[in-house]
């Protein structure tokens, strides 16, 4: 009888060389492929997790596709969460078997009694969907963008991400979806949805200036996520939310670069981020470091740009080599991609500019 998955690693551990290793893969592998003839279902979703192992450790797993198809077609959660992962790792978008598995991810996107199984099959639809499986299954994912529950339209809209990248031509039918995202209560949603509109802009430069008119509204989220009191589920090092303070900033710099109506809209913002963020923790830094990047992106006044340099100049006396690299990256890129900023680097005057 085949081992438990703690006693394979267990025993893969023990071994001293490398041939004593391949003895013990081809030993279980075999039992692995007894198991899979006897079609028992009862041991399949611990034989998939000791297929999925052998697979990181580099040796062929090809045998047991079939069963992770099985498993992704069983009823229970536990099942299709084996399934779901080794579909992920056992198999990629190249691969002929992955259609047979469309029909299930589709019912599982269907699912009304479950929301952890629809999670399940739009994480892996964002991670190996082909281009034809991202066609069949765009309806219900343009559908799940619109549901009640909060996770559910998280994982959706990054699953939209890869669908896109899939099949380009089906920008125009998501682009006012993504931009209805931001008007999410949940921060979750929020940060899925200017993920979504930073990669449109990414695929589809024809898009910012579309999205040009939600400045407004991603000036008033990153100032709530700055005057906002403490909030202990999105607080890292207290500040709430860094990962979409970073994100709207990052989309902002996409916004207003080449523009100067855009740019204007997003200047008091920005100039509050420079001078209300503390550095002092990773977090504060990141928000800090996209703040720059956008200020010098953008068509900005000069003493948002001084408050930018002064930043840098901040980074550079810090004792973390990290962040002084950042800074002298940042730096060499702004002496070559924006002249006007050697005077303000160098500390010479505008006149002799």
């Amino acid at each position: 009888m085949a081992v438990r998955l703690r006693e394979l690693i267990r025993a893969v551990r023990a071994c001293k060389t490398a041939a004593e290793e391949r003895d013990v893969i081809a030993k279980e592998s075999a039992a692995l492929r007894e198991a899979f003839r006897e079609q028992d279902p009862r041991y399949r979703h611990r034989n998939i997790a000791k297929l999925m192992y052998i697979h990181m450790l580099g040796y062929p797993t090809h045998f047991g596709q079939m069963e992770t198809l099985k498993l992704i077609a069983a009823n229970g959660f536990p099942e299709k969460r084996i399934g779901y992962l080794g579909l992920m790792l056992l198999l990629d978008e190249r691969q002929e078997v992955l259609m047979l598995v469309t029909n299930s991810v589709k019912m599982d996107l269907n699912n009304h009694k479950n929301q952890f199984i629809v999670g399940l099959a739009l994480a892996a639809l964002g991670n190996i969907c082909s281009a034809e499986m991202a066609r069949d299954l765009s309806p219900d994912i343009e559908r799940l963008l619109e549901s009640s529950n909060p996770y559910i339209r998280k994982k959706a809209a990054l699953c939209t991400i890869r669908v896109l990248k899939k099949n380009p031509e089906l920008i125009e039918e998501f682009q006012d979806k993504a931009a209805d995202l931001l008007h999410d209560k949940n921060q979750g949603v929020a940060l899925s949805g200017v993920t979504l509109m930073l990669q449109l802009c990414l695929m589809q430069p024809q898009v910012i200036e579309r999205y040009r008119q939600h400045v407004p509204k991603l000036c008033t989220m990153l100032r709530s996520l700055l005057q906002g009191g403490f909030s202990p589920e999105h607080d890292v090092g207290g500040i709430t939310n860094p990962f979409l303070q970073v994100k709207i900033l990052q989309l902002l710099r996409v916004l207003g670069r080449g523009n100067a109506d855009a740019s204007d809209a997003m200047t008091d913002i920005l100039a509050q981020v420079a001078a209300n963020v503390e550095g002092n923790r990773n977090a504060g830094n990141a928000i800090l470091y996209e703040a720059v990047s956008t200020i010098m992106a953008i068509e900005t006044i000069g003493g948002l740009r001084v408050m930018a340099v002064n930043i840098l100049g901040r980074f550079l006396a810090n004792r973390d080599n990290n962040i002084r690299y950042v800074a002298l990256n940042t730096l060499a890129k702004v002496r070559w991609s924006a002249p006007k900023f050697n005077c303000l680097v160098s500390g010479t005057t505008a006149a002799s500019c």
